[in-house]
């Protein structure tokens, strides 16, 4: 739709203020075409200057060095490679966490105290072998050891024969409460 004086008019603008609306849209729009004009000459100016000839060469895919993307392609797979090592390394470290965890649960360390354990023990030295912690008996035996104080006893010694303990001199207890008032009433007397 264009700025005419017909539109303005009919838009209900008075002729002197529809005069004043088209002369300020002609200065905006000869400031546009001037900006235009100026930016045309600098294109043709610039297709018309000499082009410079140092076009950088394709890189040689039998040279080192020379392609940036053969080398880029070479750290991604290098980075990569470390990346898988470290989780099979984690994923290695987990599974022996896991089996000296089910190795104390068998030498009798209390559930509560495993965690505990498992912190500070120094598992660089236990070696996993198809699934299976390799010497378990001699890690068994050293964890009953060192670990005692965190493996509950669960047997209890009853009293020694040959020292019973010191009775009421062979009385029998009273079988009824009428039977020890009657016993107090005697010995008062």
């Amino acid at each position: 739709m264009a700025l005419t004086r017909k539109f303005l008019k009919a838009m209900g603008i008075e002729d002197e203020k529809a005069e004043e609306i088209i002369s300020a849209h002609v200065e905006t729009v000869n400031g546009l075409k001037g900006e235009r004009d100026d930016l045309q000459e600098q294109l043709e100016a610039a297709k018309q200057a000499p082009k410079p000839k140092t076009k950088p060469a394709d890189p040689k895919p039998n040279e080192p060095g020379e392609n940036p993307y053969k080398e880029q392609l070479e750290a991604e797979k290098k980075a990569f490679a470390e990346y898988k090592a470290h989780v099979e390394e984690e994923k290695a470290e987990e599974q022996k966490r896991g089996l000296y965890r089910k190795l104390l649960a068998e030498a009798g360390v209390d559930s509560k105290r495993i965690d505990s354990v498992l912190k500070v023990s120094d598992l660089s030295k236990v070696t996993v072998k198809d699934g299976a912690i390799e010497g378990a008996e001699d890690l068994v035996n050293g964890i009953k050891s060192d670990w005692a104080d965190f493996i509950p006893v669960t047997e209890t010694k009853g009293a020694s024969v040959a020292k019973p303990p010191a009775g009421g001199g062979g009385k029998a207890a009273p079988k009824t409460l009428r039977d020890a008032l009657h016993e107090r009433y005697e010995q008062k007397g």
